[in-house]
């Protein structure tokens, strides 16, 4: 009789530096998977799991692996050298949350920077806009379509200014 072999094949996603919070989703992802995501929130002693110390040994050491192969090369190297998951786990956190937020003010920066060219069709640049807007919204930077609408109208090139004016004495 042949038995049934079952496992999971989770696709491990390379950080290089940029996509953190996306890494950090599917890398979580693909720890909760395979069942060894709890290394990475405590040690042994701290731990609440119900597991032997052989078992957790086991589980952080796969863990640990499973976070460096997730890794660019030269990523890798670096972190290669804490010896724990949980370590791991704590310093890619710490260092790429503060590049995420620099990011952050970088969107609204652009957001706010944004330019209508004139020599350009206007629906694709408003497109434009508006797919900045979704990436700050992703960032739980929320841009309501009023405001949206009002940034639209007020960045308008200065061939829409009759365009502009009725607008602005327009209630709604």
């Amino acid at each position: 009789m042949d038995k049934c072999i079952s496992f999971k094949i989770v696709k491990l996603q390379s950080l290089s530096g940029s996509e953190y919070n996306a890494w950090r989703c599917k890398t979580q992802f693909g720890l909760k998977s395979n069942k060894i995501f709890y290394p990475v929130l405590s040690t042994f002693s701290d731990t609440t799991e119900n597991v032997s110390e052989s078992q957790w040994l086991s589980d952080e050491d796969y863990c640990r692996d499973y976070l460096l192969n997730c890794l660019s090369d030269r990523l890798t190297e670096t972190y290669s050298k804490f010896k724990i998951a949980k370590e791991i786990w704590d310093n890619l956190d710490a260092q790429f949350r503060k590049e995420e937020e620099l990011s952050k003010s970088h969107i609204v920066d652009k957001f706010l920077d944004f330019k209508f060219l004139e020599d350009m069709e206007i629906t694709p640049q408003v497109t434009d806009l508006e797919n900045l807007r979704s990436k700050m919204n992703n960032e739980n930077i929320d841009v309501t379509d009023i405001f949206l609408v009002g940034v639209i109208i007020y960045k308008l090139p200065a061939a829409w200014h009759s365009f502009k004016t009725k607008m602005y004495r327009m209630k709604e």
